[in-house]
């Protein structure tokens, strides 16, 4: 069956679609993160559920990721057998399902549920809209169009703070709380209609033995015969990429694959793609995002209204900066960025916790202002350096073809296990220790500079089943700094893949395993 995409649109006209459906996806994700933040403190949300107290909020706010880890897990085990687009279906409909949930709670237990079942269904979606994307786009745009979805991200964040400020002068639990939660339900209908006119990935296809639809998926993607030289390289490509990376067992993954060294470094992949999710959340970010009301209000003492205006301009303040990381993602690579916005972050919290300790301590407005501008600044780095799209981005390429699903999901998996323990101590951490809560995260954000250094290998410009051979050579991460040069094509086979080269005892001996790797804890 011929795949049909809407008004039959081929090339870079449908790389445009996958882009906006899978932004769509990712701006539900963003305006999810946001939207509670700004109902928690409401008299309305406080009233419906009998004023619960702060562990309560921490434990019904946290609840959330709790579930998105299980969609991540689910994921893990089933993404391989639905596809990239049926899975993105399965978790909006469950998504809708926790929305709806949610907007109807009474109780405590009631609201609880709700938040983990819409959970589960942002975890499957996390998981596979940045797979789904990266599997579709030309390796010079890769990172472009994965922080395009992060630029959503914040987006959602935005639309949810200032709806959520809206809401707030209203007494009203339908106003006050309710319609911002129901509103999921409006971004989630564009992702779920907009699937239905795009191809499935070719290189899930091509994984699955399905090459006839996969020849067809890349021709759309490239807008080009079927035979066309440009195709024709694409799908030999990946598939001497599977024949490279298949071993035993006709290329069944056992479990024993996961932890293999050797010419594919699959446990180093997948230990590189949990690390850097789970550092995303040892910055901070959430802390902010989740809270920025609640720390504004309550660690830096401005009233009700203040906190959520200074809140909506957080949002605005990552909106600006999520969009400069599209300009330079691709020139400047992932390593750069991520170091310089690290120490720029641990610099940042420094300064936030010091401006904390003068205004509660000495109660000096000038270093509570202070304290909110470098709360500013902090959001600022972090966006501009694109620590918001480049954790999702970088385990789609680690990971190789055969592990890019359970690799992808495990990573993301990491990303929602460490926002809940992140939520979970917020409110409890400000509470109890005050400004040295921020100095946490200023030693996580410094620490990070030389992990990424030593154990995180260059992978912009290149294609994925050249990254799929990334290890071959050398597993020393500070000399893979090299970004790819591809153009518009994507038609070159790494030397291993194209001639089918194995390597002898002693290139095994030079590349190493991930035995003999420094450790990268966790």
């Amino acid at each position: 069956m011929a795949i049909r995409t809407w008004a039959g649109v081929r090339g870079q006209a449908l790389r445009i679609l996958v882009s906006i459906a899978s932004s769509s996806a990712f701006l539900l994700f963003g305006y999810d993160q946001g939207v509670f933040a700004g109902l928690i403190g409401g008299q309305a949300f406080k009233d419906t559920f009998n004023n619960p107290d702060t562990t309560t909020i921490g434990t019904v706010t946290a609840i959330y990721e709790i579930g998105c880890f299980l969609g991540a897990i689910l994921t893990f085990y089933i993404g391989d057998k639905l596809g990239r687009k049926n899975a993105i279906w399965v978790g909006l409909a469950i998504m809708l399902i926790g929305t709806v949930l949610q907007a109807t709670a009474f109780g405590v237990g009631h609201m609880i549920v709700g938040r983990i079942v819409t959970g589960i269904g942002n975890g499957i979606n996390t998981s596979t809209v940045p797979m789904y994307q990266a599997e579709t786009t030309k390796a010079r745009s890769r990172g472009r169009m994965i922080s395009i979805e992060g630029w959503f991200i914040t987006i959602g964040i935005t639309i949810s703070y200032w709806i959520t400020y809206g809401t707030s002068f209203s007494n009203d639990p339908t106003v006050q709380w309710r319609t911002p939660i129901i509103l999921q339900c409006a971004f989630g209908a564009v992702t779920a209609m907009m699937l239905f006119g795009l191809p499935e990935s070719p290189r899930f296809l091509m994984a699955k033995g399905r090459k006839e639809e996969a020849l067809e998926a890349l021709a759309l993607l490239e807008g080009e015969d079927q035979n066309s030289a440009a195709v024709q390289a694409q799908f030999k490509s990946i598939q001497a990429a599977l024949d490279f990376s298949a071993g035993s067992n006709n290329g069944e993954v056992t479990f024993k694959d996961y932890f293999k060294g050797g010419k594919q470094q699959t446990f180093r992949r997948l230990a590189l793609g949990y690390g850097i999710q789970m550092m995303q959340q040892l910055t901070g970010i959430n802390a902010v995002i989740f809270y920025s009301a609640y720390l504004l209000e309550n660690v830096l003492n401005l009233d009700r209204e203040l906190s959520l205006i200074v809140g909506g301009c957080t949002g605005l303040t990552f909106f600006v900066f999520t969009f400069i990381p599209i300009l330079f993602i691709d020139s400047w690579g992932r390593r750069k960025p991520l170091m310089l916005g690290a120490a720029g972050q641990a610099v940042a919290m420094a300064v936030i916790a010091v401006c904390v300790k003068l205004s509660v301590e000495d109660n000096n407005i000038a270093a509570g202002t202070a304290g909110v501008i470098f709360v500013m600044v902090y959001i600022a780095t972090y966006s501009g350096f694109a620590w918001v799209a480049t954790p999702w981005l970088y385990p789609t390429e680690i990971n190789e073809l055969r592990f890019r699903n359970q690799g992808t999901a495990l990573a993301t998996s990491a990303n929602w296990l460490w926002n809940f323990v992140v939520v979970k101590i917020t409110p409890l951490g400000a509470q109890n220790l005050g400004w040295k809560f921020f100095l946490i995260f200023m030693v996580f954000n410094a620490s990070f500079v030389p992990i990424i250094y030593f154990l995180y290998p260059e992978t912009a410009g290149k294609t994925l089943e050249e990254l799929d051979s990334l290890f071959v050579n050398t597993t020393k991460a500070w000399q893979l700094t090299e970004k790819g040069r591809h153009g518009d094509v994507d038609i070159e086979l790494p030397h291993e893949l194209a001639h089918g080269t194995s390597l002898t005892t002693a290139d095994e001996e030079k590349r190493g395993s991930h035995d003999s790797l420094p450790a990268h804890k966790m």
